[in-house]
C-alpha cells in the first residue's frame, strides 16, 4: 500500500490544523446541527477515515517488513 498523500494524508499538519478549527467551531461556529450537516461531525468523520487509512498503511509497511526480515534470514 503506497503512503496516503494529497487529500488523503495525515500529516502532522494535518492534525493540528484539525484541532485548530475542531475548537474553534466548537467555540465559535454553529449550535450542534443534524449529523449530515453539522460541520464539526464533518471534521471528525474525515480526521476518522484519514486516520485509519494511515493506520491501514502503517500495518501494510511493518508487514513487508517482516516479510523481507523472514525472507533475508531464510536465504
Amino acid at each position: 500500500m503506497d503512503r496516503p498523500r494529497g487529500t488523503d494524508s495525515f500529516s502532522w499538519l494535518y492534525r493540528t490544523g484539525f484541532r485548530t478549527s475542531y475548537i474553534l467551531l466548537h467555540i465559535m461556529g454553529p449550535a450542534t446541527l443534524d449529523a449530515a450537516i453539522d460541520p464539526r461531525a464533518r471534521r471528525k468523520r474525515e480526521y476518522l477515515r484519514r486516520r485509519e487509512l494511515h493506520r491501514q498503511w502503517r500495518e501494510s509497511r511493518r508487514t513487508d517488513e517482516r516479510t523481507d526480515q523472514q525472507e533475508g534470514t531464510s536465504a
